[in-house]
């Protein structure tokens, strides 16, 4: 399997035959007078994936294939997109649907296509899809068969997030704001003494946002059988995010280069101790992937 989009899987031998990823940051333009405009990070920007599948009977039904896409876009809700190596890209939308009619049958049937689909990162609240009412049987309506199928029996059956997946979901969060920071004082380095201090209040807010993932990470992985090494890279990656905050405080105008510095290789050790744990945290994707946690 190449990767999984909710329910839709795509496989090279189905015909997946490209996947491009994009990411974008957001910035304002402040002008001023006599010298070129200030550029002002403001966040991140959405993720963007798009496939390329080619539709073939040889490959599967085009047409169910097709339909089956058309579907999950019309339904207008995330899905969660991981790939076959088991790493979770977070959820997104199907944005767009475009195909390129190769060949048809007599009747106008799909016989062979190319198409592209858009997905764009969601990043609202995002729950697993569950059984909802209305997709009973009518002939069991009023029967305790019925009764189970309602929304306050379904709220109970309902099973909540594992261990895993509350790891997996605070660790994405953390690392991105490790990378958000990273960008902002990538931006700022080059800046004049005022112009640094100046954006140290933006500097503590950007990492006081890792803190409540970082303990959600902690407190999941305290849940697992095997992770206390979880739990130890937790521990270490927020005291690099503390120690990143110290050095900005207190601060003024003799001191922020040398603090800005510190606080700035404080918080990129905290990215790569983050990274390093990417092939863990891809195992645990896999785990919830095949339903094994």
């Amino acid at each position: 399997m190449f990767a999984i989009l909710g329910d839709i899987e795509f496989t090279v031998a189905g015909g997946i035959s490209g996947l491009e990823q994009s990411g974008t940051a957001d910035w304002a333009e402040h002008a001023r007078i006599q010298g070129k405009p200030l550029l002002e990070w403001i966040g991140e920007g959405l993720d963007t994936c798009n496939l390329t599948m080619l539709l073939h009977p040889m490959l599967g039904d085009p047409e169910e294939r097709l339909r089956a896409l058309r579907q999950a876009k019309s339904n207008h809700e995330p899905l969660a997109f991981v790939m076959g190596s088991g790493e979770y890209l977070g959820a997104y939308v199907i944005t767009d649907i475009s195909n390129t009619l190769r060949r048809a049958t007599a009747v106008g049937q799909i016989a062979a296509a190319t198409v592209q689909v858009t997905l764009k990162e969601y990043t609202g609240v995002f729950n697993r899809k569950v059984l909802r009412p209305g997709l009973l049987d009518p002939a069991l309506s009023g029967t305790p068969a019925a009764a189970m199928g309602s929304p306050g029996m379904i709220s109970k059956l309902t099973p909540p997030a594992s261990p895993t997946q509350l790891a997996i979901g605070h660790a994405k969060t953390v690392g991105n704001v490790l990378r958000a920071g990273k960008n902002l004082y990538d931006s700022v380095k080059s800046g004049s003494p005022s112009m640094i201090l100046g954006q140290v209040p933006q500097l503590l807010s950007i990492t006081a946002r890792a803190i409540e993932p970082l303990q959600g990470f902690k407190d999941a992985a305290g849940l697992l059988d095997d992770g206390a090494d979880l739990s130890r890279l937790s521990d270490n990656v927020m005291g690099s995010v503390m120690g990143s905050r110290s050095s900005l405080d207190p601060v003024d105008i003799g001191n922020i280069v040398d603090r800005f510095a510190s606080s700035r290789e404080s918080l990129g050790q905290a990215a790569t101790i983050l990274s390093s744990a990417g092939t863990r945290l891809a195992g645990l994707a896999a785990q919830v992937l095949t339903r094994r946690a």
